[in-house]
């Protein structure tokens, strides 16, 4: 039960799962054309990629977001909300450092920092530990993509 009294059920989450690993296959792209040198649509893989990057490190921040807003108990509700938009900006401005070598890395820390974070918050309900397990493993697959698209620029 939560703090409110709520029984809260197992979710199966196959269908979440699913999506969070096939998430990846805009980061191997991105890759893919660095590494071939070429463009698509003259996106090159570095813009691919970045933009790709930030796009999912806000769409975690705003499960962090939604979390808070929905669990009013939660014990880590207001730093769930300010991590979520300092996380966001901080991915902004790694999408505006993409051209330089300080772009994905500092992408890249932002995903270690999301991570890190969710392990000390545990913005997670309960019932969804399978899912967050799953998106746990792919945050470090993505991770090292940000490695391997560091050492292919």
């Amino acid at each position: 039960m939560d703090s409110h009294g709520y029984q809260q059920p197992v979710v199966d989450t196959r269908l979440f799962d699913a999506l969070a690993y096939l998430g990846l296959a805009p980061f191997v792209i991105g890759i893919l054309l660095q590494l071939l040198e070429i463009s698509l649509l003259g996106i090159d893989g570095r813009l691919f990629f970045s933009a790709y990057s930030v796009v999912i490190l806000s769409f975690l921040c705003g499960i962090w977001w939604g979390g808070a807003l929905n669990r009013p108990g939660h014990p880590h509700r207001i730093a769930l909300v300010l991590l979520s938009n300092l996380v966001a900006l901080f991915g902004w401005v790694g999408m505006l450092l993409y051209q330089t070598s300080w772009g994905l890395p500092v992408l890249a820390i932002g995903f270690a920092f999301v991570a890190w974070m969710e392990a000390r918050l545990n913005p997670n309900l309960p019932g969804r530990e399978q899912y967050f397990h799953t998106r746990s493993r792919v945050t470090w697959l993505v991770i090292g993509c940000h490695l391997i698209m560091i050492w292919a620029q």
